[in-house]
């Protein structure tokens, strides 16, 4: 017991009390100016592929963010509320480019993100989007604005340089984990080897290799895996083909004899449909940006699309 002059004694207890809150008092309005802890980064992607390339890379700790929702084309999307808010703390964001998702500079601008990271670096870019048919020939057409084939990302050895530019740019964003994207990235490239490798042997000793497309997005795969691209449907996505154009797809259809023509779940197929009793067609799918069943990882899109191809040649 401890007795205070003139005062109740006050028990040890009730003196512990008192100095353990003053301490409190003393200490809180220190412990409230600490720095919260750090927001992990986050960064977005504007297509599937990419936005799972950036998953693979970054890890857990990186919160990536798609601004394309699978199922929708990135050549006819419209921005949303629901874009704008989804960029809401993004730190940068990967894009494809060239006429692809373009119009995320300017979005990114506006919401005070002030890197778009276009992932081509170091790809052999094929000139010339548009396919424009005639009689015995597929001749690309080059623009200004059109001057370069985006669908780069369909082919595994460009998906790995993208994955490179993607761990180089996280570490310039993140150098405390630079180290680790560069390691990520590495294993993943190991991976994407591996898959290459299972698509040539698929793609191997078919009996045709001359493919007809719904629009011109394969010819990247087409090149690296031994395929030729003989037919497109539509001359630019979402545009509808002219009589004269649709006349000059028939032809090169009968003339190579081609049994399928390869649709994609993002564009409709409605004005393709009405020829296939007259061609004597079916119409098979293939998905360029993928984020669906059976394509929700960039593999598993990529051996979808070589499966797919091969079983129709093999009919």
């Amino acid at each position: 017991m401890i007795h205070l002059s003139g005062r109740r004694p006050v028990s040890a207890k009730a003196s512990r009390v008192f100095l353990v809150s003053c301490f409190l008092l003393a200490v809180c309005p220190v412990l409230s100016m600490a720095p919260p802890d750090a927001a992990p980064l986050k960064v977005a992607a504007t297509i599937f592929p990419l936005y799972d390339l950036v998953r693979q890379v970054a890890g857990p700790s990186v919160d990536v963010t798609l601004l394309v929702p699978p199922g929708a084309s990135p050549h006819t999307f419209t921005v949303r509320p629901g874009t704008v808010r989804a960029l809401a703390g993004c730190a940068a964001v990967f894009t494809i480019g060239h006429g692809l998702d373009t119009w995320i500079t300017r979005l990114a601008r506006e919401v005070g993100i002030s890197r778009t990271i276009v992932t081509d670096t170091g790809i052999p870019l094929r000139k010339g989007a548009q396919a424009h048919q005639h009689t015995g020939h597929t001749h690309r057409a080059q623009t200004a604005s059109e001057s370069v084939d985006p669908h780069y990302w369909l082919t595994i050895p460009n998906a790995s340089l993208m994955v490179q530019t993607i761990a180089t740019a996280l570490g310039e964003l993140d150098p405390s984990a630079a180290t680790a994207y560069q390691q990520r990235a590495l294993a993943y490239q190991e991976q994407l080897r591996g898959v290459d490798a299972d698509i040539r042997r698929v793609l191997a000793d078919l009996p045709r290799r001359d493919i007809a497309t719904f629009h011109m997005a394969f010819a990247y795969f087409a090149e690296a895996y031994g395929l030729n691209v003989v037919a497109v449907f539509e001359p630019a996505p979402g545009k509808e083909p002219s009589p004269r154009y649709v006349e000059a797809f028939q032809r090169q259809v009968r003339a190579h004899k081609l049994r399928v023509v390869f649709v994609e779940p993002q564009l409709s197929e409605t004005a393709l449909r009405g020829l296939t009793k007259d061609l004597g067609i079916t119409l098979r799918p293939l998905n360029p940006e993928g984020g669906m069943p059976g394509a929700d990882s960039y593999i598993a899109l990529m051996q979808y699309n070589a499966t797919q191809i091969a079983a129709a040649l093999r009919e």
